[in-house]
């Protein structure tokens, strides 16, 4: 990595995410297992938490452009420290939903600022395949902090994780200094056809962040809904929960950066969404039918189906990454990044009050309607990517003629267009990395 914005951000991204890995492990058995707070008041504390961090994503996003990126992300930054720093000091109910509370609006408010950094410091063009690679750095991290966490968790002394929390702690503190030190360029001005509007009223970006959060119910489905079907449903060996979590963090590393280059029109991301539907369309049965199955084959289908889901959620982030991002403002990537991070919130609290009662009352029928309601949003993606591609190319085709006066005339007269040119050339198919 260089020194430069987006080399910086990418290491602020690693740094933050193993914190986030090992505290999200372990932060609900220990305070359930060990503080005694009981499971469904841990959940409605997590709920709220991405309640609070979905309600104040678009305040948060505008804060930052006001302030400037880098400082708001240190503040974020040293935010979060303070949370993690109450999650290690936390022995009641309302302590450790404060700090719930706190920690989760932090890390919306990193996240988004980070992205906006290596946003503002790419070229237009670039910055689907920047996004992809914190994505990726995202991924790796967090997989290296849930192998901190599940250390922590077979040792199960309350101590070690107190010096987790505060080790978190001190790691976003560490964040905050190194975001303190980066030199983003001032922007020339706000973009001429968006600018007067907010994020919130912008129809696509709102479409896109709605359908993304649907399809973003890969992470509930990975980190609760699998595991949970995979011990109490099937006859699956209970260690296929934790080696389906890792592949799955395994494929996005190897795969989301090289499919990502692949996108550069809109036509490119309705593809990639097409593809994600597809994906999610076989993965949804492979899981219906685990237990159907004994040990083998069971998790012969957990493993298949993750790594069906894993291909989605490459495809699907892509496409939206694209179709939500590719025209912010200049001025306004905070604000921009942070409400297209609400669809992250939205997905966790869809995974926790919605999917999860649905496939713990139905089984199979609960599985079903899940996976279908991705499909749908993954087709819904693909029709915004239709839509717009439609509309790049009108626009084209109507551009105004370029004007030339002639010697003596008092005004100029259009200048004949040129006949036979395609709009634009037609894009590579998204077909995976190649």
């Amino acid at each position: 990595m260089t020194s430069s914005p987006t080399g910086t951000a990418q290491r602020i991204q690693a740094i933050s995410a193993v914190a986030d890995g090992a505290v999200l492990t372990t932060v609900v058995l220990y305070f359930n297992h060990v503080v005694g707070i009981p499971e469904a008041t841990v959940g409605l504390v997590l709920a709220a938490s991405a309640a609070s961090a979905f309600a104040l994503a678009a305040p948060l996003g505008r804060l930052a452009d006001r302030v400037g990126l880098p400082r708001a992300a240190a503040g974020y930054a040293l935010a979060g420290a303070a949370a993690l720093a109450g999650y290690a000091l936390a022995h009641t109910l309302w302590a450790y939903a404060a700090a719930a509370i706190a920690f989760g609006v932090a890390r919306a408010g990193i996240a988004a600022t980070i992205q906006a950094i290596a946003a503002r410091a790419s070229a237009p063009e670039q910055r689907v395949s920047v996004r992809a690679r914190l994505h990726t750095v995202l991924n790796a991290g967090f997989g290296v902090g849930a192998l901190i966490g599940a250390a922590v968790l077979a040792a199960g002394r309350p101590g070690w994780f107190v010096a987790l929390y505060a080790g978190g702690a001190l790691a976003l503190a560490a964040c905050a200094v190194l975001l303190g030190r980066i030199g983003v360029a001032a922007e020339p001005g706000p973009s001429p056809r968006r600018s007067r509007r907010g994020a919130l009223r912008d129809r696509r970006l709102v479409a896109v962040t709605g359908l993304t959060a649907v399809l973003l119910l890969t992470m509930p489905i990975l980190s609760v809904l699998l595991p949970l079907w995979l011990t109490n449903r099937t006859a699956a060996p209970a260690w296929v929960a934790a080696v389906a979590f890792g592949l799955n963090t395994v494929l996005v590393f190897v795969l989301q950066s090289p499919w990502s280059a692949r996108v550069r029109t809109d036509a490119d991301a309705s593809r990639c969404a097409l593809v994600a539907g597809a994906a999610i369309a076989v993965a949804g049965p492979l899981f219906a039918l685990m237990p159907l199955g004994g040990p083998a084959a069971a998790a012969a289908m957990a493993l298949t189906g993750v790594a069906v889901l894993t291909v989605a959620e490459v495809a699907a982030g892509t496409a939206a990454w694209h179709l939500a991002l590719r025209d912010t403002p200049a001025a306004r990537q905070g604000e921009y990044q942070a409400v297209f991070g609400m669809s992250g919130s939205v997905a966790r609290i869809l995974g926790a009050l919605v999917a999860l009662p649905l496939i713990t009352a139905l089984g199979a029928v609960g599985w079903a309607v899940v996976a279908a309601a991705m499909v749908t949003a993954a087709t819904g993606l693909a029709t915004v990517g239709m839509r717009a591609g439609r509309r790049t190319a009108h626009r084209a085709e109507h551009r105004p003629a370029v004007s030339r006066t002639r010697p003596g005339a008092g005004r100029a007269r259009p200048r004949a267009r040129a006949r036979g040119r395609s709009a634009h050339r037609r894009a590579p198919e998204c077909a995976g990395p190649g």
